[in-house]
């Protein structure tokens, strides 16, 4: 029998104990055999059978010693929220961020399930549920699904490496297309500036498309972050919702200032804040109050109403439409990828034609000796772009 009852007289006190002990000797499919000696939590005999009954089970199924996952909510919300966002020195905006997806789109839907229970089915109907409209709901963007994919994938490698599960579910793959964005030529960024009503509106319009720098970088400029000497700008913070940190991608990055704009700069310099860009008192711009500027703006120069981020396209269309190498603009733009900024290569002068026709006509690249010109053939700078 593997339930049977144990009992003894404890010597200090003289009292009477009994319990119930389970005994098992298993052999599983394979030959091996495993025994277990444990005491029932339940005192009685009925409840002895029932524990040896989970016991065996457990045994049989290779589940028996091992931790219970802890569900999804206890982990993320006891656990991963308050621990690894901070440890990796995400930004404010990007713990928000995290923290929305959790408590929007994760937890109403995988809250209960144990993480060792989150599989890539799962998920797929979780993004099923997500791109589906509801009466009260509308669709998320496949941007923001990929998002909240991401913030999903990290929580699981976090369980993973804190040893809560064996392995990271496969998860559904999400496809975003390429956005739309817009940009001024030239001819309309003069008609813009020309629509200024004074040189404070002139300097801030002109930073933008000047230095292709990013809303938070332009509202965080300190006058201590331009080099007079070397004519240079020096991005080295970023502010979102009035909390500054540090960059998007992390890094400072130099930009070359603009004859007109260090002229621009030179003549609204004040001593109202240490910020380049502020209100009237002295306090600190919104992108809000960046928007509704450049669109009054916009609006007198009879010019379409595009984003302010549409003025960091202008800078990149306008550098590569001049000539300048694509590897340059990414530098000055500060893409952490150079796949970011060849949606601007298609602007540049020729685009590669001078290449095609190296190949189109062979005989035309030849001296009258017969010997090739391809060896000191020179192509244009701009076509590398």
């Amino acid at each position: 029998m593997s339930v049977r009852r144990r009992t003894y007289r404890d010597r200090k006190t003289g009292a009477v104990t009994t319990s119930w002990v389970v005994d098992i000797d298993l052999q599983h499919p394979d030959g091996r055999r495993e025994r277990i000696r444990k005491t029932s939590p339940v005192h009685s005999f009925r409840g002895a059978e029932q524990y040896e009954r989970d016991l065996r089970a457990s045994l049989l199924a290779g589940t028996y010693g091992k931790k219970e996952a802890p569900t999804f909510q206890e982990f993320v919300s006891e656990r991963w929220l308050s621990t690894y966002p901070k440890s990796v020195g995400n930004r404010p905006t990007s713990i928000r961020e995290k923290e929305i997806h959790v408590r929007i789109h994760l937890l109403p839907v995988l809250g209960r399930l144990r993480l060792d229970k989150i599989s890539g089915e799962v998920v797929a109907r979780l993004f099923a549920r997500l791109r589906t409209k509801l009466p009260d709901k509308k669709a998320l963007a496949e941007k923001t699904i990929k998002n909240v994919r991401a913030t999903l994938r990290r929580i699981l490698a976090s369980a993973k490496e804190w040893g809560e599960i064996p392995a990271i579910p496969d998860l559904p793959r999400v496809k975003v297309p390429e956005s739309s964005w817009d940009f001024f030529t030239w001819e309309e960024t003069e008609r813009l500036l020309a629509a200024c009503r004074d040189e404070e509106e002139r300097a801030l319009l002109m930073f933008a498309v000047h230095t292709g720098a990013r809303a938070g970088e332009q509202l965080a400029l300190s006058w201590g972050d331009i080099d007079w000497h070397n004519h240079l700008v020096v991005f080295r913070r970023s502010s979102t919702r009035g909390i500054v940190g540090p960059t998007k991608s992390g890094r400072e990055r130099k930009v070359p200032l603009t004859g007109k704009l260090e002229a621009a700069l030179r003549r609204i310099k004040h001593l109202r804040s240490d910020r380049v860009f502020c209100n009237p008192d002295g306090s600190v711009l919104t992108l809000d109050q960046l928007h509704e500027r450049f669109w009054m703006v916009s609006r007198r120069a009879g010019l379409r109403r595009l984003r302010w981020h549409d003025l960091r396209h202008s800078f990149g269309s306008q550098a590569a439409m001049a000539g300048v190498p694509i590897i340059q603009v990414q530098q000055w733009m500060g893409h952490s990828t150079i796949a970011m900024t060849m949606r601007y290569a298609h602007l540049a002068p020729g685009a590669g034609a001078d290449w095609i026709r190296m190949l189109e006509a062979p005989a035309n690249l030849r001296h009258s000796d017969g010997t090739s010109q391809i060896a000191n053939h020179k192509v244009p700078v701009t076509s590398l772009s």
